[in-house]
């Protein structure tokens, strides 16, 4: 009977809190585990623990409810050692011997689990989840250290080779198979993730007060793909003729330095309208979503789970540029625009800063037609259990 292992030593090493950790807390509450036996394996100095899929979930839970780096890394570390108390410790050798098949469900460039993957594919198929953005894709929002590139190669041509993989949307499928030159024979599926880890919001918004401002939210990190300067010019020309507001929750960019000064700049001006929140927790972000009056997903996205989650809790979005979860939802919450640049950025704060406008949008939100993590995670299961 097919067994899997479930690669996390990406997570234990370096925690964070993203759209590809939201994949793997839902990957291991929804997991199969009666029809998929599986094994989340997670390194413990020279050993490993073999965690249940319920414990796997409260592990990468952590990374949703920590207010710092600091604080998460801390988290982190003690769950793992609670499992340690609890869980089966086994070596590498009796690892390679317990499994029939092997998955890396997230990014990873670190050189333990490259190696790992590298020594179970002798022996094994292998299934990895393919994400968005790419450096041959989007080079301005990658910068490594000195010294890394050959780790990052080694993982893009593990994304390549692997004998399976599931991408989260068309776009990174396209990515993979263009950019990476994956082999078009190799099974290459695509599955959305979910937007359900949200409940659909049970109080109504209130929108009654005219003399408020408009509310534009936009959550995320601030890479340069995603254009938060691009975003905060356009609003800063509207706002001159519109009562609107705009908030960002997100970490800053590690990429580009440039960009945190300038949103920090816009936070202290005078009476500017826009705030930027570095960390929040899950309630948090949530309560912004639901009390915003606009959704903003702008530039590259992979997938978007975001935008899912403000529809789950009654916000419409606006998007622009490549947004494959806003894309599935046109229609039902999500309304787009051909282009990005500055003028029609411009003129979507002004049109969407009317009141009346807004009340329009939000009518025909339908948080119901969000994906579901069971059909993701059952696509992930099952293609790792029947394999190429």
């Amino acid at each position: 009977m097919t067994h899997i292992g479930i690669d996390v030593g990406q997570f234990v090493e370096d925690p964070y809190a993203s759209g590809i950790q939201r994949v793997l807390q839902y990957l291991a509450r929804e997991w199969p585990t009666e029809d998929v036996p599986c094994d989340f394996v997670v390194p413990f100095g020279n050993e490993f623990l073999l965690a249940s899929a319920q414990q796997a979930a409260a592990l990468f839970g952590t990374a949703f409810e920590a207010e710092s780096a600091d604080q998460l890394r801390t988290s982190v570390e003690g769950v793992v050692r609670s499992l340690a108390d609890t869980c089966v410790h086994v070596d590498l050798g009796t690892l390679v011997s317990l499994y029939t098949a092997w998955l890396l469900p997230e990014v990873s460039y670190s050189p333990a689990v490259l190696d790992r993957l590298r020594i179970f594919r002798q022996s094994m198929p292998v299934t990895m989840i393919g994400y968005d953005a790419l450096p041959m894709t989007d080079p301005e929002n990658y910068r490594f250290t000195p010294g890394s590139a050959a780790l990052v190669s080694k993982y893009f041509q593990a994304l390549a080779d692997a004998d399976l993989v599931v991408c989260i949307s068309d776009y990174s499928r396209g990515a993979i198979l263009d950019r990476l030159r994956r082999d078009r024979s190799r099974p290459t599926l695509v599955a959305h993730p979910g937007g359900d880890h949200v409940p659909v919001a049970t109080s109504p918004i209130t929108r009654i007060d005219t003399a408020k401002p408009i509310r534009f939210l936009r959550v995320g990190t601030m890479e340069a793909r995603k254009m938060p300067t691009e975003i905060l010019r356009a609003f800063q020309h509207a706002r001159k003729t519109r009562n609107i507001e705009l908030s960002f929750v997100g970490a800053p960019s590690a990429s580009d330095l440039r960009i945190n000064e300038q949103i920090e700049a816009a936070t202290e001006l005078q009476d500017s309208g826009v705030t930027w929140i570095t960390s929040a927790t899950d309630a948090e972000v949530r309560t912004r979503m639901h009390e915003a009056d606009v959704f903003l997903s702008i530039g590259v996205e992979g997938y978007g789970i975001p935008v899912l989650e403000s529809i789950r809790l009654g916000t419409p979005v606006l998007f622009a540029g490549i947004q494959p979860a806003a894309e599935l939802m046109i229609g039902s919450g999500a309304i787009g625009a051909p282009n990005v640049d500055h003028e029609l950025l411009v003129r979507t704060f002004q049109e969407y800063g009317d009141r009346v406008t807004i009340d329009d949008l939000a009518g025909t939100v339908d948080p119901h037609k969000v994906p579901t993590w069971q059909a993701f995670v059952d696509t992930v299961a099952r293609a790792s259990l029947t394999g190429p």
